[in-house]
């Protein structure tokens, strides 16, 4: 596992619980645009497995999160 992975990761839960405690609007806000940067560089750095996996819950959550559609006949 690469160890720009793991910095991200960590920073990313740092920076959300940061986002999480602070009661100002700019320094949650700041904190909020790095977890989402943090989070995209961590799932291009991440290795395949944990892509997978991310993928596959990606998929079985929409099919639940989007409602069934009818079809007239």
């Amino acid at each position: 596992m690469s160890p720009v992975f793991l910095v991200a990761l960590f920073t990313a839960v740092l920076a959300f619980t940061l986002y999480a405690n602070l009661s100002e609007e700019v320094p949650r806000m700041c904190a909020l645009g790095i977890v989402i940067l943090c989070f995209v560089l961590d799932l291009i750095l991440a290795p395949w497995p944990i892509q997978a996996m991310v993928l596959l819950a990606v998929l079985l959550g929409s099919k639940k999160l989007m409602p069934s559609i009818v079809t007239r006949s």
